[in-house]
């Protein structure tokens, strides 16, 4: 895992996140810039570790004044859509994800997300008799789930300044429609059925939990659940074979 733009932070970046750690969780999530830096190196750092594969954020936006944010086009293994035939992984794509803050919890120790909205999500997998590339993403992400926590908390333990982002709890987590393709790597027939709406529960402490823990639940319950609806278009698909 890298973490290499830790170490890097300048001594004004320093002296920002110890005034976040100082002021509290309201001025965290005013300080925007800062927010957003470590929101999208989070993401593509932990997700990458998680999945093995290469994860991008075009951007982040959190706008605490206003209790919105926005995390545009997360990408999970390829950028570029016309190499999808030679790709044998399994590619998901985010066009956004959507926000909404309780404005009043940034004045409490727990910041309540009263809603995560996943727009545009786009999974591509490969299958075959053996199962399916996002079967395998699933394993993988399971199989690496516990080594980053440790290193997460490894790594919290090693710094000498210790920022400590607020605790967290999510009240709902909806998954609009997106859609599935199924390529077939004995003949390589395409198959795309539309993903229908998915809502998911992540279970939190009363206390609150850190947003890497929130992240990485998300991440999993919402691999599970595409899982399942990609395993009734491969029997729909074996059907049509």
């Amino acid at each position: 895992m890298n973490f290499n733009w830790i170490k890097s932070l300048n001594k004004f970046a320093h002296l920002v996140l110890f005034l976040l750690l100082s002021c509290g969780v309201a001025l965290w999530f005013l300080a925007s810039d800062s927010l957003n830096f470590h929101i999208k190196n989070q993401i593509q750092n932990i997700g990458s570790e998680l999945s093995q594969q290469k994860v991008s954020v075009e951007n982040v936006s959190i706008l605490g004044y206003q209790g919105t944010g926005a995390i545009t086009r997360l990408i999970i293994n390829s950028s570029d859509s016309t190499k999808i035939l030679s790709n044998e992984k399994a590619t998901l794509t985010i066009a956004s994800i959507d926000l909404v803050i309780d404005h009043e919890s940034l004045k409490k120790e727990i910041v309540i997300i009263e809603s995560i909205t996943i727009n545009g999500l786009n999974a591509s997998f490969h299958f075959n008799q053996d199962g399916t590339s996002l079967e395998n993403l699933l394993k993988t992400v399971q199989q690496n789930i516990q080594k980053l926590a440790t290193q997460i908390n490894h790594l919290n333990q090693d710094q000498q300044l210790k920022v400590v982002p607020p605790l967290m709890k999510v009240a709902n987590i909806i998954i609009k429609q997106g859609s599935l393709t199924l390529i077939n790597d004995k003949d390589g027939q395409i198959i795309t059925e539309a993903l229908t709406k998915i809502e998911l529960k992540v279970v939190t402490d009363e206390a609150g939990n850190r947003g890497e823990e929130i992240g990485i639940e998300i991440f999993e319950k919402l691999l599970i659940a595409v899982n399942k609806q990609a395993n009734m278009l491969k029997s729909k698909a074996f059907k049509l074979i």
